[in-house]
């Protein structure tokens, strides 16, 4: 259900919107990248397959039905590094300056606390590293 309204709200769109955004998070091969709200998995694995197999993406979710079926989607590529964790965007638990890119897709609309999770995005990034997120209202 949820892909499927991701694309009739974009009119299929999203899938160029998704690439626009891993390209903009500016990741490096072998890098660690993160994708917060990952959801069924698709900016995840456009960044994973952008980093390569040197690399790892962690993509974080509440929803542990998502993320069941991101790792099931990961398993497509077994040759690339995936971490799925149920956690809560405002409160990551990763240490300060952990990560070299972070993507974000359709959900900060839906944080409770955009600034509380915009400084946690900040602190997770190593410096000079870049996050792109991608929504719409």
């Amino acid at each position: 259900v949820y892909d499927r309204l991701n694309n009739e709200l974009s009119f299929g769109l999203h899938w160029v919107w998704k690439q626009m955004a891993v390209k903009w998070s500016n990741p490096s091969a072998d890098d660690y990248g993160l994708d917060l709200c990952c959801g069924s998995g698709d900016l995840a694995l456009l960044l994973a397959k952008q980093i390569g197999k040197g690399g790892r993406v962690v993509g974080v979710d509440f929803a542990p039905e998502q993320l069941a079926i991101a790792r099931s989607r990961a398993k497509q590529y077994p040759l690339l590094s995936f971490e799925w964790l149920e956690a809560d965007v405002l409160q990551l638990p990763f240490e300060a300056n952990s990560f070299d890119c972070v993507t974000m897709g359709y959900g900060l609309r839906n944080v409770t606390d955009i600034p509380g999770c915009l400084s946690e995005i900040r602190r997770v990034l190593k410096p000079g590293a870049r996050a792109a997120i991608l929504d719409f209202h």
